[in-house]
C-alpha cells in the first residue's frame, strides 16, 4: 500500500508490492464529447495515420481524446511504469451494499483518523492494469492496490474462526476482490492478427511490399509476405499455447467447506473471499489449495513444488495470535519469508497430508476424518501464484540495450535512406523523368537501405541457442534473457543443494561430560560415531534419563565402542545388559525435530531426518500414544528394533478390553517376561525460525507397560483418566552461538568456542543441543509458558557434526568462472565460518594466501551507532604485549591497515600517568576478501555510507552467510545498482525472489519449465551455468554479427544503386532476388548457427551496438566496400573495351559494363563481410566448423567466380549481365581479391586498434573538460597521483564509468 498520502493532484505514484511492478505513475484524463468527435474526425481525414500514431503513443491519444484532470475525477487513467511503458485504462464503477472504507483499504493506509468509527463507502471507482486492481481511496484521492489488504479484525485466532458474520460483507468483498480464480483470457485470433498488423515494424514491411509489387519485384515481395505471415501465425500459435498452459496450471475449481454466518456450508472455490474460514482437510481437485491462506488449526504437509521447485514436502503449523495480529504483507512477502512460510498455505500447492489439532498419531491421507482450518487472506490474481502468472504474462523488460540499439540503427538507416531518396529524386526530376518513375526509383532506396528482415535475423541466432540449450536439459521461458547471459559479471549461488550436495551427512556428535571429583571442569568427549557410543561415557543424572526396566532391548554399555567415522547412521547394537538411563543427547536427537509420518514415510527437513536416523529410534506410527496423556501428545518416539514392544502393546490392548472375570485373561507363560518399555512424547513444539535460528520441544517420558501390582503378570494399559505427571524435559537445538547464549555458562566447556571454530573452519555444519528440566508444573501452566521462558537457563549437552560435501562439478565450474573474470558469490543460510570453508574448498575464495575477514558488532546491532569490527579468520590471538600490531580493516573505508595498539606506556609529558589505549593505523596494500553475515548486510544497507562502505563491501565480499530469502533478493538488487549484470542459481526453494530479481535466474529443477526462474536446468548441477554463459556469449556475438552484416549488406546494395543512378541505371530485376534470396537470406541464417566456443574467455563480449568497436566496424566496412565499388566503377570505364552505356529506364534495360562490374564485385563483398562478421574464438566456434555455413559460402563463392570468369552468354543474360572481355573479368577478380585482404585486415587489426586509439583520445579530451563530482563519486581528488595530467585522466575515466552506469569500476578504483 502507499507509504504516504497527499491531496488530490493531477498525477501521483502508486507503490505496488509485486514481482514485476514497483512504482506506477498515474495521470487522470476526462473525456468530452467534443474531443471524442474531433479525434474521430482526424482519424478519418488522416486515413488512419493519426489513429496509428495514437495507438503507438498512448499518451498522445489521451491528450487528443480527453483533458487533464485529477485522478479522482478521471474516467481514463494513463499508467506509466518504471520502464516508461505507457498504457490507457478505463475507470470502472461498482456499487457496494452497506460497505465501509475498512472493507477495502488497510486501516494504516486509509487516512482515517485514529479512533474514528467505520467510514461508510457505497461505491468504488477502480481500474485494472495488468490484472492488478487499483481502487480509488476517497479519503486520499489516490488509487491504491488491494494486493496487501488485511482485515483489521484479524488480531486473534479465536476471533476469526467463526468466519464472516454478515452476508453484506461477503457480497462487498466479492465485488472488491473479484472471483477467486486466476482468469487468463485467451485472446481472440482476429484481435491478435489486428495487433500484429498494426505493429509499427509490420506496417513498414507492408509499405515495402507495396513498393516492391509496384516495381514488379514480386519475387522478394512474395517471399517477405510469406515469411511475415508464417511469423505472424507462429507468434499467435505460441501465444495461445502459452496461455493454454497457464490456464491449465491455474484451473483448480472445486467444492470447499467454508464457515459463514456461523454455519458450515459447501460452496464453489471461486466464491471464496478474504476472511472466509475453509476446511483444508476436505478439498476437491486433487487437494490443491484454491487460495492463499494462513493455517489456524491443525497441521498439514504441503508440496510446494509447482511454486518454488522444492521437491521435498513441507510441514505447516498453525499461526500464533501474535503473528496473526502483526500480519503485514506490505512489509514482508510470504514467499520470501522463512517465518511466514511455516504457516502460510500458497494457492496452487498440493495438500498431501493433514492432522487435526485434536488428533494423535501420524498424518493421514484421508481428508474426511480430521478437520484442519485455514483463514483465506488472498484470492484470485492477488495470490502468490497469481503474481507469478503475471510475471510470465507481463515479463519485466530486460535491462539489456541490444534490442533498443538495433532499432536505433534502423532509424539511422531510415534517415540515410531519406537523404539518398531526396538525392535520387532531385537527380531524376532534373533529368526530366516522369514523376511516377522518379518516385518509384526514389522510394526504392528506402526498401534497399532499411533491412526489414533485421529483427527476424537476430531472432534466428537466439533460436539456435535455445535449441542447443534444450538438448542439454536447459529450458528457457524468456528468449530475451539468452543474450543477457553473455554479459553476466557476477554469479550468485545458493550453497546447500546447489554448490554442495542436497543433504548433510551426520558424522557424529560430541557430548559434554559434567564436572566430577576426578575432573573439576566439564569437557567434551571425543567424536562419537554411533548413538550407542553415548551409553559408554560417564554420566550423571543431569545428562541421562532414568528408565524403567528396558529388558534386553535397552542399549548396552560397550567398553570397546568405536569412535571412528565409518559407522553408519542408526547403527544400533543389541545390548547385553540393562542400563537404567538414556543419554539426554540421544533423547534430544530422537525428539527435537519437525518430522512427520505420511503413509509410512518420514517427511521433514533433510537434516532432521539424518539426525533422527542417527539416533536409532523410531516414531510411533500408531494412532495411540500408549501413555497416560493420550490425546495431548503430538509425537511419540521410542528405541527401534523392539519386536516384543508391539507384542506387549497388543497384549495390553487385549487385556484392557477383556473383563477381569473373563476366562480368556492373558497371562504370560513366564513371569520373567514381565518388562517395561519407555517412550518419549512431544507435548509442545516451538518451530524453527530463521530469525531465531533454533527450535525446541517440550517432552515427557511415557512409561508404557507398568507391571500390575495386583496380578504381577498382566500388563495393564494406563487409563486415560489418570492424572498426568508434572515432570517435563525441554530439548533445544540450533545454531551454536544462539544455543550457547541460552545456556548456563557453567554447563558450557571452556574450549567450546575454540572447538566450534575449528569445525567451522574445516567446513563442518554444527548444531548445538541443550536441555532443561521442568518439575512439578501443571499442564495448564506449561501450555501458557512463553517461548522465552522455556528456552532460558538451559544446560548445554553438546553438538552434532554434519558434513556437507560439495558436488563433483562445483570446483570445476567455479574455476571456469574465475578464469573468465566472472565473480562467483555464495549466498547461504549457514554459519559464516562454515560458508568460508566451503567457499575455499570450492574456489570461490582464493587460497590460504589471501586474507578473509568476517565481521562482528561492537554495540547493539540494531543501533545506527554500532561499529563493525572486521577480523581475520586465520589470525592468531593477539599477543599480550604493550604494543601489538595486527592487520585489520578500517570499519568505514574497509581498507587494510596495520593497527598498532598501545597500552601501558608511560606518557612522556607526565610520567606518573599512562598513555590511554589507542590505535595508530597505517594503510597498507594487501589482497583480502570478505565474508558477510546477513545481519551485517542489513545493517550496512540501512545505516552505512553507500559509496564509502556498503558498495565497497559488495565489491570485496565473496561469501554472504546467514542470509534470509529477502536478503538474497536485496543482495541481487544492490549488485545491480552497482552496475553489475547479475546471475543467480538456486534450487528454487525460498530463492525465487532472488531468481526473479536477477538478470539471469537459473533454477535447478526436475521439470522442464519452472515459473521460479527464466531458465531451468533439469539436472541438479551447476555445470549448466558455464554452458548457459557460453551460449549467451555465442548468441550475443551472433546477434551483433547478424546486425552488422545486415546493416553493411543493405548499404552495399544502396551504394551499388546510387552509383548506377549516376548513369540512370539500376540493378536488374533478376539481380535483386539473386542478392536478397540467394545470398542474404541463407548466409544470415547459417552464419547464426555457429555454436559456442569450448572455453570462457576472461574478456566479455561487447554489450552495446553503440560501442566504438561496433560503430567503427560498420563505418569502416561501409567505407571499404563503397570505395571498392567506386574504384571498379571508374576502372572499368578506363578499360580499352569500354563503350558508353545504352540504358532505358522506361524499359528497365540496365545491361552495361558499369552495372555488371559493380554487381559482380558486390556479390563477393556480401560473402566477405559475412566471413569477417562470423566471429570465432574466443566466443564462438570458428566459422569453418559451421558446416552449413561453409557449404553455403563455398557454393555462393563458386557461383560468383563462375559468373565472373566462366559464365556462358545465356547465364549472363539470365541475370541481366553484360559480357565482359577477359581483361574486364580479371579486373573484377583482382578487385575482389583486394577487397578480401582489406576487409579482413581492417576487421582483425585496423579497426580494433583505431577504436582503442579513439577511446584514449576521448578520455584525454574529456580530462581537459571541467569535471564535477556526482552522487556516486567520493574520490579524494586523486591527490595520490603524481602529475596533474594523471589526475585529469583518473577523473575522466571515472566520468566514463559513471556515464555507462558501471559504478563498481569507480569503487574498485577507490579500493586500489
Amino acid at each position: 500500500m502507499l507509504n504516504s498520502f497527499y491531496e488530490a493532484v493531477l498525477e501521483h505514484d502508486v507503490d505496488v508490492d509485486d514481482i514485476e511492478l514497483e512504482v506506477l505513475r498515474l495521470r487522470g484524463f476526462k473525456t468530452t464529447t467534443a474531443r471524442l468527435l474531433l479525434s474521430r474526425l482526424l482519424f478519418i481525414l488522416s486515413l488512419g495515420s493519426v489513429y496509428l500514431f495514437c495507438r503507438w503513443v498512448p499518451s498522445a491519444g489521451a491528450y487528443l481524446k480527453a483533458s487533464r484532470c485529477t485522478v479522482d475525477e478521471a474516467d481514463i487513467i494513463c499508467v506509466t511504469d518504471e520502464w516508461n511503458e505507457t498504457v490507457l485504462v478505463p475507470v470502472e464503477v461498482a456499487d457496494l451494499d452497506e460497505g465501509a472504507l475498512e472493507d477495502i483499504f488497510n486501516v494504516y493506509g486509509s487516512g482515517r483518523p485514529n479512533g474514528a468509527g467505520p467510514s461508510p463507502f457505497r461505491q468504488i471507482r477502480f481500474c485494472n492494469y495488468k490484472d492488478i486492481k487499483l481502487i480509488l481511496n476517497p479519503v486520499t484521492k489516490r488509487f491504491e492496490t488491494i494486493l496487501n489488504w488485511k482485515d483489521s479484525c484479524w488480531g486473534h485466532t479465536d476471533n476469526v474462526k467463526e468466519g464472516i458474520a454478515k452476508s453484506e460483507r461477503v457480497t462487498n468483498r466479492a465485488s472488491v476482490f473479484g472471483e477467486n480464480q486466476i482468469n487468463i483470457h485467451q485472446p481472440h485470433p482476429l484481435g491478435m492478427i489486428v495487433d500484429e498488423i498494426l505493429d509499427p515494424f509490420f506496417m513498414f514491411q507492408v509499405a515495402c511490399m507495396v513498393q516492391w509489387f509496384m516495381d514488379e519485384y514480386s519475387s522478394y515481395g512474395n517471399f517477405i509476405l510469406v515469411i511475415s505471415l508464417i511469423s505472424m501465425v507462429t507468434s499467435i500459435a505460441e501465444t495461445r499455447e502459452k496461455v493454454r498452459r497457464l490456464q491449465k496450471m491455474c484451473l483448480h475449481v472445486g467444492r470447499v467447506n467454508v464457515k459463514r454466518l456461523g454455519a458450515w456450508i459447501e460452496i464453489s472455490s471461486t466464491e471464496l473471499v478474504p476472511g472466509d474460514i475453509i476446511e483444508v482437510s476436505n478439498l476437491e481437485q486433487q487437494n490443491v489449495m484454491p487460495c492463499d491462506a494462513v493455517l489456524l488449526e491443525g497441521t498439514c504437509i504441503i508440496n510446494e513444488y509447482v511454486l518454488t521447485g522444492e521437491s521435498s514436502p513441507i510441514s505447516k503449523n498453525p499461526i500464533s495470535d501474535f503473528e496473526l495480529a502483526n500480519l503485514n504483507f506490505s512489509e514482508e512477502d510470504p514467499s520470501n519469508s522463512r517465518l511466514m512460510s511455516r504457516w502460510f498455505l500458497f494457492s496452487g500447492t498440493k495438500v498431501i497430508g493433514v492432522r487435526g489439532s485434536d488428533s494423535v498419531g501420524n498424518f493421514q491421507d484421508s481428508f474426511s476424518k480430521q478437520r484442519v482450518l485455514a483463514l483465506v487472506v488472498r484470492t484470485g490474481i492477488n495470490t502468490t501464484m497469481g503474481s507469478l502468472i503475471r510475471s510470465i504474462l507481463y515479463p519485466k523488460p530486460t535491462t539489456f540495450k541490444y534490442i533498443r540499439d538495433s532499432f536505433s540503427y534502423l532509424l539511422i538507416l531510415t534517415a540515410v535512406a531519406l537523404i539518398c531518396m531526396l538525392t535520387t529524386m532531385y537527380r531524376f526530376s532534373s533529368a526530366g523523368y516522369p514523376l511516377d518513375v522518379t518516385l518509384l526509383r526514389s522510394f526504392d532506396l528506402i526498401t534497399i537501405t532499411v533491412p526489414i528482415t533485421l529483427p527476424a535475423t537476430i531472432a534466428v541466432g537466439v533460436g539456435f541457442s535455445i535449441l542447443r540449450l534444450q538438448k542439454l536439459g536447459i529450458f528457457c521461458i524468456s528468449a530475451a534473457r539468452v543474450n543477457v547471459c553473455g554479459q553476466v559479471e557476477v554469479m550468485c549461488f545458493d550453497k546447500t543443494g546447489t554448490l554442495t550436495q542436497e543433504g548433510l551427512d551426520m558424522i557424529g556428535f560430541r557430548c559434554v561430560v559434567p564436572s566430577s571429583l576426578n575432573n573439576p571442569k566439564s569437557h567434551f568427549t571425543s567424536i562419537l560415531s554411533s548413538a550407542s557410543d553415548a551409553y559408554d561415557i560417564p554420566r550423571s543424572s543431569d545428562t541421562a534419563l532414568p528408565l524403567q526396566r528396558l529388558g534386553r532391548h535397552a542399549p548396552s554399555r560397550n567398553p570397546n565402542a568405536s569412535v571412528s567415522f565409518s559407522t553408519q547412521e542408526g547403527d544400533y547394537r543389541p545390548p547385553s545388559d540393562s542400563p537404567s538411563t538414556i543419554p539426554k543427547i540421544v533423547a534430544a536427537m530422537a525428539s527435537c525435530h519437525s518430522i512427520k509420518i505420511l503413509n509410512g514415510e518420514l517427511i521433514g527437513d533433510p537434516v532432521d531426518k539424518k539426525m533422527f536416523a542417527f539416533s536409532g529410534w523410531e516414531i510411533d506410527d500408531s494412532s495411540s500414544t500408549g501413555s497416560d496423556v493420550q490425546g495431548f501428545t503430538s509425537l511419540v518416539v521410542r528405541p527401534s528394533g523392539n519386536s516384543d514392544f508391539k507384542e506387549a502393546l497388543r497384549d495390553s490392548v487385549i487385556v484392557a478390553m477383556t473383563p477381569v472375570s473373563s476366562p480368556t485373561t492373558l497371562t504370560p507363560t513366564t513371569a520373567g517376561n514381565s518388562k517395561t518399555f519407555t517412550e518419549i512424547g512431544v507435548i509442545r513444539s516451538f518451530e524453527f525460525g530463521s530469525h531465531l535460528r533454533r527450535m525446541s520441544v517440550i517432552t515427557r517420558r511415557l512409561n508404557f507397560g507398568t507391571p500390575s501390582s495386583s496380578t504381577g503378570s498382566v500388563f495393564e494399559f494406563p487409563l486415560s483418566g489418570q492424572r498426568p505427571s508434572k515432570d517435563f524435559d525441554v530439548y533445544c537445538k540450533g545454531a551454536p552461538e544462539v544455543i550457547i547464549s541460552l545456556c548456563d555458562p557453567a554447563t558450557v566447556p571452556t574450549d567450546c568456542t575454540h572447538l566450534l571454530r575449528r569445525y567451522a573452519h574445516h567446513g563442518y555444519h554444527v548444531i548445538a543441543i541443550a536441555t532443561k528440566s521442568i518439575r512439578n508444573m501443571s499442564w495448564l501452566k506449561l501450555m501458557r509458558m512463553s517461548r522465552e521462558q522455556v528456552e532460558s537457563n538451559m544446560e548445554f549437552l553438546g553438538f552434532l557434526v554434519f558434513e556437507n560435501k560439495i558436488k563433483p562439478a562445483t570446483e570445476a565450474v567455479v574455476k571456469h568462472l574465475n578464469s573468465a573474470k566472472i565473480r562467483p558469490i555464495m549466498c547461504t543460510g549457514d554459519n559464516v565460518l562454515t560458508a568460508v570453508s566451503v567457499a575455499r574448498e570450492s574456489g570461490i575464495l582464493e587460497g590460504d594466501g589471501c586474507r578473509v575477514f568476517v565481521p562482528r558488532f561492537e554495540g547493539d546491532c540494531r543501533d545506527a551507532d554500532a561499529v563493525i569490527v572486521w577480523e581475520d579468520v586465520d589470525q592468531d590471538a593477539r599477543k599480550t604485549s604493550n604494543i601489538n600490531m595486527q592487520l585489520e580493516l578500517d570499519p568505514v573505508t574497509l581498507k587494510p591497515v596495520i593497527a598498532i595498539k598501545t597500552t601501558d606506556i608511560e606518557d612522556p609529558d607526565e610520567p606518573q600517568y599512562f598513555a590511554p589505549e589507542r590505535f595508530i593505523e597505517v594503510e597498507v596494500k594487501d589482497e583480502y576478501q570478505l565474508a558477510v553475515s546477513g545481519e551485517v548486510f542489513s545493517w550496512m544497507l540501512e545505516y552505512s555510507d553507500k559509496m564509502k562502505s556498503f558498495f565497497r563491501m559488495l565489491i570485496k565480499a565473496q561469501v554472504f552467510a546467514r542470509m534470509s530469502p529477502e536478503q538474497k533478493k536485496q543482495l541481487v538488487t544492490s549488485l545491480q545498482e552497482l552496475g553489475y549484470t547479475v546471475g543467480f542459481c538456486g534450487d528454487g526453494a525460498n530463492d525465487w525472489g532472488a531468481l526473479q530479481a536477477a538478470d539471469v535466474g537459473v533454477s535447478l529443477s526436475e521439470v522442464e519449465l519452472s515459473v521460479a526462474a527464466p531458465f531451468t536446468s533439469k539436472y541438479n548441477s551447476i555445470a549448466c551455468i558455464v554452458t548457459l554463459i557460453r551460449e549467451g556469449r555465442s548468441a550475443l556475438v551472433t546477434s551483433f554479427g547478424s546486425c552488422k552484416y545486415m546493416v553493411v549488406n543493405s548499404l552495399i546494395q544502396c551504394t551499388s544503386v546510387l552509383l548506377l543512378n549516376t548513369i540512370y541505371a539500376n540493378l536488374a530485376d533478376n539481380q535483386f532476388p539473386y542478392v536478397d534470396l540467394l545470398i542474404t537470406v541463407p548466409v544470415a541464417i547459417f552464419m547464426s548457427e555457429s555454436g559456442p566456443h569450448a572455453t570462457l574467455d576472461m574478456k566479455r563480449p561487447t554489450s552495446s551496438l553503440r560501442s566504438k568497436k561496433v560503430i567503427f566496424s560498420i563505418l569502416g566496412q561501409i567505407l571499404i566496400q563503397t570505395c571498392m565499388q567506386i574504384a571498379v566503377f571508374f576502372a572499368v570505364r578506363k578499360m580499352p573495351f569500354y563503350t558508353a552505356p545504352q540504358v532505358s529506364v522506361a524499359d528497365g534495360v540496365y545491361r552495361c559494363y558499369e552495372s555488371t562490374s559493380v554487381f559482380l564485385l558486390s556479390t563477393f563483398q556480401y560473402l566477405f563481410t559475412a566471413i569477417v562478421y562470423c566471429d570465432g574464438a574466443p566466443y564462438r566456434e570458428d566459422f569453418w566448423q559451421n558446416k552449413r555455413f561453409v557449404l553455403t559460402l563455398t557454393f555462393l563463392l563458386s557461383l560468383s567466380v563462375y559468373l565472373t570468369l566462366f559464365a556462358s552468354e545465356d547465364a549472363l543474360l539470365f541475370v541481366d549481365l553484360a559480357t565482359l572481355p577477359l581483361e574486364g573479368r580479371l579486373l573484377v577478380m583482382l578487385f575482389a581479391a583486394i577487397d578480401l585482404l582489406i576487409t579482413s585486415a581492417a576487421e582483425v587489426w585496423v579497426i580494433p586498434i583505431f577504436s582503442k586509439m579513439v577511446g584514449w583520445a576521448m578520455i584525454e579530451y574529456s580530462s581537459y573538460e571541467e569535471s564535477f563530482e556526482e552522487e556516486y563519486d567520493y574520490d579524494d581528488g586523486a591527490s595520490w597521483l603524481e602529475s596533474e595530467r594523471a589526475r585529469r585522466r583518473y577523473r575522466a575515466i571515472r566520468k566514463k564509468w559513471r556515464a555507462k552506469g558501471k559504478f563498481y569500476k569507480i569503487v574498485e578504483q577507490d579500493l586500489e
